[in-house]
């Protein structure tokens, strides 16, 4: 073999182990840490959560109770965005938000914690939306989406989370059309509540196009155990190494995404 053809299949192979296998049905069968693989192909991103999208961090003040700082630098969607390189990214979260919250707070009525940033302002290419535990602490109805969203008009949505959910997609679809959506089933912590929820975000993927679901119920850490709270955890919620951890898990899971669904990100670079 010539040193042409060497390099090449040097380059072949490097390219092929960076982005993991893909044989496998488990999507994070190997986290691949660091590596951003094919979620360098998208260059704006919006992240869309409650706390755990904000790299908020629980503390103790000084009169003894707990104090919460939604941190964005230390949230997992800047961390893939650093991680990206040259890409943007903007958080469209806080710390105690729902579905319908966020309608209200980053659409409707833009009034929230991250400068009051209007969400219909600068649309991305992607988003990542993660939601749901908010929802499901004060009892919302997870609805049903084959019932309760209204495809030609999301103001008719119902009033559950599955309704409320749909219609975010279906507004930042208004002005992003072909934006691709990551939607975030909530990790498998134990609620009946949450069951439906995420059984509700599966099928966004089924209801819209351009939908593709992150699995962390299914495929995710177990983030009750004992040695995973100790490492990653501070209180209720994460530190900075369990959002760093966070960022490397959707950005293996995301490369897992498209490695196999490429012809659906054929255009991307024209989604703007």
């Amino acid at each position: 073999m010539n040193t042409m053809r060497k390099i090449v299949f040097v380059v072949v192979a490097m390219t092929l182990l960076s982005t993991g296998s893909y044989a496998q049905e488990n999507p994070l069968a190997k986290i691949v840490r660091g590596n951003p693989g094919w979620c360098t192909i998208i260059h704006k991103w919006g992240f869309i959560g409650d706390s755990l999208c904000s790299g908020e961090h629980e503390y103790i003040r000084s009169d003894g109770n707990r104090g919460y700082n939604d941190n964005y630098a230390y949230s997992w969607g800047q961390r893939m965005v650093a991680a990206i390189g040259g890409a943007e990214g903007e958080n469209y979260s806080q710390g105690g938000e729902t579905a319908k919250g966020w309608i209200d707070h980053f659409w409707e009525h833009p009034c929230n914690r991250n400068a009051d940033i209007d969400a219909k302002v600068n649309p991305k290419q992607a988003y990542i939306i993660a939601l749901g535990e908010n929802d499901d602490n004060i009892k919302v109805d997870p609805g049903n989406p084959l019932t309760d969203i209204n495809k030609e008009d999301y103001h008719l949505n119902a009033d559950t989370f599955a309704g409320n959910y749909a219609g975010i997609i279906q507004r930042i679809k208004s002005i992003q059309p072909k934006a691709r959506f990551f939607v975030v089933t909530m990790p498998a912590w134990k609620s009946e509540g949450k069951t439906k929820m995420n059984e509700n975000i599966r099928k966004m993927a089924e209801v819209f196009d351009n939908v593709y679901v992150i699995d962390l119920e299914k495929y995710g850490p177990d983030y009750e155990t004992k040695e995973f709270q100790s490492k990653y955890f501070v209180m209720g919620h994460m530190n900075a190494a369990g959002y760093q951890l966070t960022a490397w898990i959707f950005m293996t899971y995301i490369d897992w995404i498209i490695e196999n669904n490429l012809e659906d990100f054929a255009d991307i670079a024209f989604v703007r």
